[in-house]
């Protein structure tokens, strides 16, 4: 195994001598809980110029909390209610918004927990947040530390740097609110790292959680025929035996079942075959989901309005779809694995395929992770002497943009509804 090294002894100074000496999750901790203490506390200033609507809200009138407000009320009634048996209709036959939008892995965990704790909704899910959180970093630095290697060797540095980074995104916060994305995070890198190391069917059984927490299957399945395709090609110094074919199989098969895993649950709950996509018709206040009409109005209402609700949204998505699909070229990133490229990449494609164009981008490109990557320097195989500097510079910018995302979107303003 190689040796993992941070800097060359003599340029340490004793406090980080010691740090170096630490396991690599005991320095992601120290690193992502640092940022989550200060993103706590702008969340904790942005609640004292919240004013209490009992919808959007919550805990109580009394004690606002904004990690516990927008979706995390519909966490909430799924957490204390379940789901519901028939799909509510309006007035016009329209069926209205409804918890089956939301994947119930998030909210079940916390109803165990309050359970078996006694504890209620609005202490229990940002807490179960932070931790999935703080596991999805441990696993990202992991995950960067065994497909990277700098100078010849793999590098733990780079590694906390990336966490960083990523952990400081304008939309970071939401990693410790009452929101699925730091599960889906956690369940994502988990099965990306086992992806990486071969470990096909827990590769697939991960997927299956995945398919539990967020719509995310289709570019899942993306990532595991390229890495199919990679052991494929290695056939001849690696033989492929019949029980890691077999593997292999249950990794795929398991991957597409995450993709309907969820429909088919709402289906069986409900008695509607359609239940599903028919309640996200409801967000979107459409008869039907036409993939990328959704994103071709949202660019022709940023050229033509060019107010924040509809440039913010356009511009997130186009940068972020141009850097993914960057990186696919080997060259332009040669020290990141091909399966983070491509997981970029197709993740990228398939936001502007299926998603709105709505403020919520913002919290959907959380999962780019390996944008960090080349935000650090930490792209190519020779270490760029100024990853440090553009570390802090992009925390720090990544701060900026957190003040920006709480005040503008989480900080809920009647008549204004731009979700977080």
């Amino acid at each position: 195994m190689a040796h993992t090294v941070d800097e060359r002894p003599a340029a340490q100074s004793p406090w980080r001598a010691r740090l170096a000496r630490r396991p690599l999750w005991v320095r992601v901790t120290a690193v992502y809980l640092g940022i989550r203490v200060l993103s706590g506390v702008l969340l904790a200033l942005a609640a004292q110029d919240q004013v209490w609507f009992p919808a959007v809200t919550g805990p109580a009138e009394d004690d606002i909390d904004l990690t516990v407000s927008w979706d995390a009320k519909w966490y909430e009634r799924i957490a204390t209610e379940g789901y519901p048996d028939d799909l509510p209709v309006g007035d016009d036959g329209r069926v209205r918004q409804n918890p089956w939008a939301f994947y119930p892995l998030f909210p079940y965990a916390v109803r165990l927990v309050s359970w078996a704790t006694t504890l209620d909704f609005a202490t229990v899910a940002p807490l179960l947040a932070l931790l999935a959180g703080l596991g999805a970093a441990i696993l990202l630095a992991r995950l960067v530390v065994e497909t990277t290697t700098y100078d010849g060797a793999p590098r733990v540095g780079p590694a906390l740097a990336v966490v960083a980074v990523w952990a400081a995104m304008p939309a970071a916060p939401v990693l410790q609110m009452a929101y699925t994305e730091s599960f889906s995070m956690l369940l994502l890198l988990g099965f990306l790292l086992l992806l990486v190391r071969g470990s096909w069917v827990g590769c697939g059984l991960t997927a299956l959680l995945l398919g539990l927490t967020r719509p995310i299957a289709l570019p899942l399945s993306v990532v595991v025929l390229v890495a199919v395709w990679l052991r494929w090609r290695e056939r001849g110094d690696r033989p492929l035996g019949a029980r890691e074919r077999l593997d292999i199989g249950v990794a795929v098969v398991a991957t597409g079942i995450s993709g309907i895993l969820w429909t088919a649950l709402a289906w069986a709950g409900t008695g509607q075959r359609d239940a599903y996509p028919t309640t996200m018709t409801a967000w979107r206040g459409e008869a039907a989901i036409n993939p990328i009409e959704p994103w071709r109005r949202t660019i022709e209402w940023a050229w033509e309005q060019r107010t924040p609700e509809t440039v913010v949204p356009a511009l997130s998505m186009v940068l972020a779809l141009v850097l993914s699909l960057a990186l696919v070229v080997p060259r332009l990133a040669p020290a990141i694995d091909v399966r983070l490229r491509m997981w970029a990449a197709a993740y990228a494609v398939y936001l502007l395929a299926v998603v709105d164009g709505n403020t919520s981008i913002v919290r959907y490109l959380v999962p780019l992770f390996p944008l960090a990557i080349v935000l650090v320097g930490a792209h190519r195989r020779s270490l760029s002497r100024w990853w440090r500097w553009r570390t802090a510079f992009w925390v720090l910018a990544g701060f900026v943009g957190q003040v920006g995302w709480i005040w503008w979107l989480v900080v809920f303003e009647p008549p204004s509804d731009f979700p977080p």
